[in-house]
């Protein structure tokens, strides 16, 4: 995507809106995909890392919701750990705004 927008002469603002809309959609589908998975096996990764670490530095409350998600998938029951990742997952998408 940036390769793409960098090749626009006049992009202004809404180039740069765009690419961070598209990191931030890209950082809640690595963390959706987390949260389907984690009853599986540990998601713990330095993508989901980076991931919630993009979320954090732009979404307000984002500190506070990631380290929520941090939490549940490190909960040990099964169970409670795969419900409670997917409930943090579709607050962080809430708190992302519109189009997330």
């Amino acid at each position: 995507m940036k390769k793409q927008l960098s090749n626009v002469a006049f992009g202004g603002s809404w180039s740069e809106e765009i690419l961070n809309t598209s990191e931030l959609l890209d950082a809640l589908d690595v963390i959706a995909q987390a949260a389907d998975d984690c009853v599986e096996r540990d998601v713990r990764s330095a993508a989901l890392e980076a991931a919630l670490t993009r979320i954090q530095a732009k979404v307000g409350k984002g500190t506070e919701l990631c380290d929520q998600f941090r939490r549940a998938i490190a909960e040990p029951n099964h169970g409670l750990r795969m419900q409670n990742a997917q409930q943090a997952a579709r607050r962080l998408r809430l708190w992302c705004g519109p189009g997330s």
